[in-house]
């Protein structure tokens, strides 16, 4: 059975059998709980945040990257950004750009389920 097809199920009250689908609306969690979940790099990478575009700065008295504070670096990510990014993995003509590409963009995972 392949669980995408839905789960079946008996309904007591009715007295027949019906099929069981379920669907993630939301999830909650701390950021590196968050950051595995939505397969990013994590926090402390170039581009660690889930919400917007700002790009991490590298400090080598620090070892560490950091986020600059001016507001004009915060771009919103939206729906249409994740979709740009995961074409630009699938489309990538060698193993090593499309390496790259995940380093930059964090390893997307996408699930496509269709429902008849």
């Amino acid at each position: 059975m392949f669980i995408l097809d839905g789960v079946t199920c008996y309904d007591a009250y009715t007295e027949c059998d019906f099929t069981l689908h379920t669907y993630i609306i939301a999830w909650t969690g701390d950021i590196p709980a968050l950051t595995k979940i939505m397969n990013l790099k994590g926090h402390n990478s170039y581009l660690g945040c889930r919400f917007c575009n700002i790009k991490g700065i590298y400090s080598n008295k620090y070892k560490h990257i950091y986020f600059p504070s001016q507001k004009e670096n915060y771009i919103k990510r939206n729906h249409s950004d994740w979709l740009l990014h995961v074409n630009e993995i699938e489309e990538a003509s060698t193993s090593k750009e499309k390496e790259n590409l995940e380093q930059q963009y964090g390893k997307i995972i996408i699930i496509i389920i269709f429902f008849f």
